[in-house]
């Protein structure tokens, strides 16, 4: 599990410390930007560059180029395509999230590098039905040439599994707190 890399969804730049972040390696994704001011978010995008912490702005054209950054997440429910990003800039990493086939399929089309494939366990979340599991998602990983995030339902009870999945990484939007439980001594 070392050389995988972990992912923590963020709503509020408050949320998280960035010092427990460092520690962790983890790789930041700011979802929700709407409610934060320009000037906030200039300086928490400032403090994760200083301390050498990944951050990538979602669906939010506008302010990755605001924010000076190379890294784009689109999520699943986005579908516009953003085959400018790569001519305006080469050096942009795009990232995206999936539930199935037919979103994993959007997400290459859309130039992802990596893709999230969610809810791989059981969450708490009663209105959301479903999860792949271990045999599910390693079969549909399998059927496509790229590198897949798992994201959904992931804790340390079911963490030994995460070693029999076809996975680069791992997302978490949860248990960010407990996360430097998950990486060995």
């Amino acid at each position: 599990m070392a050389s995988k890399k972990i992912y923590f969804f963020i709503d509020k730049i408050t949320e998280i410390n960035l010092d427990e972040v460092k520690k962790t390696g983890a790789i930041l994704i700011l979802r929700q930007s709407k409610s934060i001011s320009y000037k906030s978010l200039k300086k928490f995008a400032s403090n994760c560059k200083s301390k050498r912490i990944d951050l990538f702005v979602a669906n939010n054209f506008k302010l990755l180029t605001f924010l000076k950054t190379n890294r784009f997440y689109i999520s699943a429910w986005n579908k516009k395509h953003y085959r400018n990003l790569r001519k305006v800039n080469s050096n942009i990493e795009i990232v995206g999230s999936a539930h199935n086939v037919t979103e994993i399929k959007e997400k290459i089309d859309q130039g992802c590098s990596q893709i999230f494939l969610s809810r791989i366990f059981e969450t708490k979340y009663r209105f959301k039905k479903g999860f792949l599991g271990v045999t599910r998602f390693n079969l549909v990983t399998r059927r496509f040439r790229a590198n897949f995030i798992a994201l959904g339902g992931i804790n340390l009870k079911n963490f030994n599994q995460i070693k029999n999945l076809n996975i680069v990484g791992l997302a978490m939007s949860s248990d960010k707190k407990k996360a430097g439980n998950y990486l060995p001594a």
